[in-house]
């Protein structure tokens, strides 16, 4: 085998590996930056919180560290807008780098409604003093599954 035939081969082998890394480190800054904005992140189990509602994300973005929350029958926007404490369950192969990939996945195919949710929400509208949870959930968690697996019976 020539040097070039070599070195061609060792490229298209390494190519998984980097593949897997750089979804790694898309995933490490998904939620470095979830937990920048307030989220409080989980791994794999959904966690039991009183009160709290369960929606499945149709996108994590890994900058700014939000979630996509598509309207659907199945899914309505109440469910994640008015409780006081909401989990949003998202799968790795699911999460994209940025807002510019979030809307190429979504052309043509746009939901009803669409949140962008990018942390508790906080307000400071009246004397400057903020408040959590005047206008949507006070407390935000994030469960980020592995690619592939689907998110628990009740999620």
């Amino acid at each position: 085998m020539g040097e070039r035939a070599c070195a061609a081969a060792a490229r298209a082998q390494a190519l998984p590996e980097l593949a897997v890394t750089t979804r790694a480190a898309l995933i490490e800054r998904f939620a470095a930056n979830l937990k920048r904005n307030g989220f409080t992140v989980h791994y794999r189990v959904v966690p039991e919180l009183a009160g709290a509602t369960v929606t499945e994300a149709l996108y994590g973005l890994a900058d700014p560290g939000s979630v996509a929350i598509a309207a659907s029958p199945a899914e309505p926007r109440t469910r994640s807008l008015l409780p006081d404490v909401h989990v949003s369950v998202v799968s790795e192969d699911r999460v994209l780098p940025g807002l510019a990939e979030l809307l190429a996945a979504v052309r043509g195919d746009l939901p009803s409604s669409l949140a962008i949710v990018s942390g508790p929400s906080r307000s400071a509208d009246i004397e400057q003093v903020l408040a959590l949870g005047v206008h949507g959930p006070r407390e935000e968690h994030v469960v980020i599954m592995p690619a592939g697996e689907a998110a628990p019976p009740g999620a």
